[in-house]
């Protein structure tokens, strides 16, 4: 029985990690100051901030709007599902999660959206997602949730590939609108500038899983070929049947690979091989047709490399964002004659493209807030060319595209959580705002300095368009249009961007004298993000290495553009149409929507009414905090209910267990991340009560152990460019009914330096313990291939003491961890130290603490806890860890391995301790002498070495990559101590 509970709990966590949300996974807290009502249709709940009311009211409509077209293909249509909304995350995603079921959606518009505005794409795929679940909600894993509620659900998970959930979202998003994301040219860019995609090689887990030694599309790209393809082969039904047979099969292995051989004769493997022989041979009959642009730099073999966004600075020498496998993101100087290039400094995650005023590059960063995990800003951040010092702008963090808007003007957007851009023009102490109506996005701003204005990009239900910011507001340059633009920027009386007009992504330009626009470039994959230099345009050019420096005359290729609806549908081979509705015909209404919301229920959503929200259930007791915290499952029978609500702010469980040595078992656990400060409570009752005595001491019958604790802390997240740092206060209080011995009644025999009466001294039930904590972090960010942060160093300081017992000695304790660089290139060595000690409370004439607390920070490995005592104890450990191999291989469909690891490690600890204890009996009288042992330093160590292989289970995604560690050290007493652990990627 243990054993099934246990397969059954890591199956259900892996299931669910591909969409971050592994089990018991907590999304992450909204500000606290935001005040959420609900708004809900017959079979629609969108709970959502008060903010973000007219966002709810256009998600509420557009739900609606598809119900009858979003399970084409499915029999069932989308289970009832809640939709909660997060208004203040600039980083746009959104996602479908069990554990609760919700969807969530980060509302904020993609920086890099197509024609097709944000709302409506989340729309269109996340609700996909939820007729997925319905359809696998059926037969056997509908039995096993009401077994284990929810939890039960997740395991049919397993029961269609998550490629394939992800593959049939994005064909739902694209069959509902004009030019929908599958058909962006930039959705096959990758694949198209491979060679034989998948030939030669009998595993083709690679394509599915990810690799850190070449770039691979994701599973979002190669999801959508393959079902757009198994659509048009095999019919709309293919996933429906899919699901069905797993829903009611799914003790049945290789679940996909049977049902496609049961209903058509294939399997994945074949489905792929299949689907990217099409795909080349539509690819091939294209004309063929060279780069126009000029290289400035080469790509080297076996190091994906992106250059983003130069930036001219004179006429030699060029500014840009560089990325690669090995190092992150960081701005370079490239000299155009030579090709060198130095870099200049490292930077964040950039939102927004940087943009040349006043001597300084200006650009934005996703920052997340110091405490709410749901508030991600956009911070305006510049850069002195003198220096080449990243530094942040404070006080705007909502800001994107910052422009040079001449004589030493800035120019912005700002986003509000509400859904409303802002156009903004600063000119020394004095701003002017032009804000847009309704939920008009603004994807891009530029400043022309021949007609002195600025321009934007703009999306709306119309598709995409240019404008111009006059003294009115927002004034239309071209007619709105299904053909996505991007990166726009403008000068000499021009607009310069990004188009897919051609069918392929090439530069553009609009001539703001002429009204007319003209594609500048050819590409035989795509050339992206131009920027005026001169008589040149600079621009990056797509090749199977990367994203490559460019650069070409101005007017060396114009072809004038014709005005049209769509754009070519040129790399996308013809597939089958579903027949659904168009959101891009679809248009909101207000005066409609209040004349429908009599039929809404509108109503505040209170929080304290909702904090607990009891979604799942097991038939045996653990502790799924310590199992998503520490990886560690630990059962008992009995039962458990483990609850989270819906705003992702409190979790909690309750068990009742049982076990033949210890009884009954109730455990009791919470947490509240809701203000920012974050409360833990815990509490147990049952087994056997805990006994704090001295060897040779008389203990009485135990009773019923029990204890309750709280926890306050106060995590600041300190998140700065290059760096991120962490500081955390923390305090708890934790009361149990522990017997701690009266060690203040001892009689000494000064004579003999021994206990007289260790029979008689007796115990006092209760044990108080009060802790403070502090904690600082500061680490850089990670390249692909790196596994641990470069640079970085962790210090934190604790002190526990008991309030109520003079006797107990308190507990002072220290760490502190650096990161470096190894020898070669993602090579890691990590030193770690610590020192704890006991401070007062009662001692022996030798100095040893009876009575004290113990601390398992850097306990070397093969030892525990047990083996230490927290008497002037040091202990320190050196790892060196660096990667032996890339597989690339393994169970095909089962276990793929990405990479393999070693890491050498050494532990070393000393603390003062006493001999053992010596006991002399008096008779005739009875009783005897406890001689305490005299004080000594005991000395421990360990060597040995950990082996680790970053694995993909069932083809789950790069983002889903786990670790499995196999450990063997040899401790300084014992024998050889090996271990196994598994890493889960939550």
């Amino acid at each position: 029985m243990k054993r099934l509970v246990a397969i059954l709990l890591l199956v259900g966590a892996l299931c669910c990690v591909h969409r971050a949300s592994a089990q018991y996974y907590t999304w992450g807290s909204d500000p606290v100051g935001l005040k959420w009502s609900t708004m809900r249709s017959r079979d629609v709940r969108v709970i959502y901030p008060d903010t973000a009311a007219n966002i709810a009211r256009h998600t509420l409509f557009y739900i609606r709007t598809v119900q009858p077209d979003i399970s084409y293909g499915f029999t069932h249509g989308p289970m009832r599902i809640p939709f909660v909304i997060h208004p203040e995350n600039f980083q746009s995603n959104g996602l479908v999660m069990y554990l609760p079921k919700r969807v969530e959606f980060l509302s904020s518009p993609a920086i890099d959206g197509y024609s097709m505005p944000w709302l409506k794409q989340l729309v269109a795929h996340e609700y996909r997602h939820a007729v997925q679940y319905n359809n696998l909600d059926r037969g056997v894993i509908r039995a096993l949730s009401y077994l284990l509620g929810q939890q039960g659900s997740t395991i049919g998970l397993l029961c269609m590939p998550f490629w394939a959930m992800e593959g049939d979202a994005v064909m739902s998003e694209t069959q509902m609108s004009s030019f929908g994301r599958g058909l962006q040219p930039s959705f096959t860019l990758a694949y198209r500038a491979m060679e034989r995609v998948g030939d030669g090689r009998r595993n083709i887990d690679k394509w599915f899983c990810g690799s850190y030694r070449d770039y691979i599309p994701d599973h979002y790209e190669l999801g959508y070929q393959l079902c757009s393809y198994a659509c048009e082969r095999y019919g709309p039904e293919v996933w429906n049947n899919v699901a069905r047979y797993g829903s009611r099969n799914p003790y049945v292995f290789a679940i996909t690979r049977v049902a496609l051989g049961k209903y058509y004769d294939t399997n994945v493997s074949r489905l792929f091989r299949e689907t990217f022989d099409d795909l080349r041979h539509h690819w091939d009959s294209l004309p063929a047709q060279d780069d126009s642009a000029q290289s400035l730099v080469r790509l080297p073999e076996g190091n994906h490399t992106t250059y983003r966004w130069p930036l001219p600075l004179g006429d030699t020498v060029v500014l840009a964002l560089k990325e690669d496998f090995d190092r992150p993101a960081r701005f370079v100087r490239v000299d155009t004659r030579t090709g060198e290039e130095r870099t200049v400094c490292y930077v964040g995650s950039v939102s927004t493209r940087p943009a040349l005023a006043g001597g300084r590059v200006w650009w934005t960063e996703y920052r997340r807030s110091k405490l709410f995990e749901q508030r991600v800003n956009s911070q305006l951040c510049y850069m002195n060319l003198a220096d080449g010092r990243p530094r942040t702008f404070a006080g705007r963090r909502n800001v994107l595209y910052p422009t040079s808007a001449g004589d030493d003007a800035l120019a912005w957007v700002e986003y509000n959580p509400d859904g409303r851009y802002t156009v903004v023009l600063r000119r020394g102490e004095r701003e002017e705002r032009f804000a847009m109506e309704g939920l008009t996005e603004i994807h891009g701003l530029a400043w022309d300095d021949l007609t002195r204005a600025l321009y934007v990009l703009v999306t709306d239900d119309s598709g995409m368009w240019l404008g111009r910011i006059g003294a009115g507001g927002l004034e239309p340059l071209t007619r709105g249009a299904y053909i996505t633009l991007s990166d726009l920027r403008a000068g000499g009386g021009r607009l310069w961007f990004g188009s897919i007009q051609s069918g392929r992504d090439e530069v553009h330009c609009f001539d703001l004298e002429r009204g007319t626009e003209y594609r500048l470039s050819t590409s035989k994959y795509g050339s992206f993000e131009p920027m005026p230099a001169g008589g040149e345009v600079l621009m990056t050019t797509y090749d199977r290495l990367g994203y490559r420096l460019t650069r070409q005359a101005a007017d060396s290729l114009a072809c004038r553009v014709e005005p049209a609806r769509l754009p070519l549908n040129l790399v996308n081979p013809p597939r089958r149409s579903w027949g659904v509705v168009n959101l891009d015909t679809v248009h909101f209404v207000y005066t409609d929507s209040l004349a429908a919301e009599p039929k809404f229920r509108t109503k505040r959503y209170p929080k304290l009414p909702n904090l607990v929200n009891v979604h799942s259930w097991m038939p045996a007791a653990f502790d799924p905090f310590e199992v998503a915290d520490e990886k560690n499952i630990s059962l008992n029978l009995g039962v458990t209910l483990v609850s989270q609500n819906l705003l992702s702010n409190t979790e909690g469980f309750f068990s009742y267990g049982w076990n033949r040595s210890e009884g009954s078992l109730f455990r009791l656990g919470v947490r509240y991340f809701g203000l920012g400060v974050r409360f833990d409570l815990d509490a147990a009752y049952g087994g056997n009560q805990m006994f704090y005595g001295l060897g040779g001491q008389r203990t009485p019958s135990p009773d019923k152990y029990y204890s309750v604790g709280l926890t306050a802390t106060l995590p600041l997240y300190l998140q700065r460019g290059y760096h991120t740092r962490q500081f955390s206060v923390a305090t708890g209080w934790n009361f149990s009914n522990g017997m701690v011995a009266n060690v203040g009644n001892i009689r000494w025999d000064e004579e003999t330096g021994s206990i007289t009466n260790i029979e008689h001294i007796g115990f006092r039930e209760g044990l108080h313990s009060l802790s403070f904590s502090v904690g600082y972090s500061d680490l850089t960010r990670l390249a692909h291939r790196d596994f641990v942060s470069p640079w970085g160093y962790t210090v934190s300081a604790g002190y526990t003491f008991n309030p109520s017992d003079r006797h107990f000695s308190d507990l002072l304790s220290g760490y502190v961890k650096l990161y470096t660089p190894g020898f070669l290139p993602h090579n890691s060595l990590t030193v770690a130290a610590t020192y704890q000690t006991s401070v007062g409370g009662y001692k022996f004439p030798s100095g040893y603490a009876p009575l004290s607390y113990r601390s398992t920070r850097l306990v070397p490995r093969g030892f525990t806890s047990a083996d230490i005592v927290s008497n002037d104890y040091f202990a320190a450990a050196v790892d060196y860890q660096f990667p032996l191999c890339y597989p690339e291989g393994g169970i095909g469909s089962v276990l793929y391995f990405k990479r393999i690891r070693l890491n050498v490690g050494g532990d070393y600890a000393q603390f003062l301790t006493t001999e053992p204890w010596r006991y002399r009996a008096t008779p005739p009288e009875g009783g005897g002498q406890i001689y305490p042992g005299a004080a000594t330093r005991r000395r421990i160590w360990s060597v040995g070495g950990d082996l680790i292989f970053d694995v993909n289970l069932f083809r789950m995604p790069a983002s889903a990559t786990s670790t499995v560690k196999l450990s063997c050290y040899r401790p300084s007493t014992g024998g050889v101590w090996i271990t196994a652990a598994l890493g889960l990627p939550f």
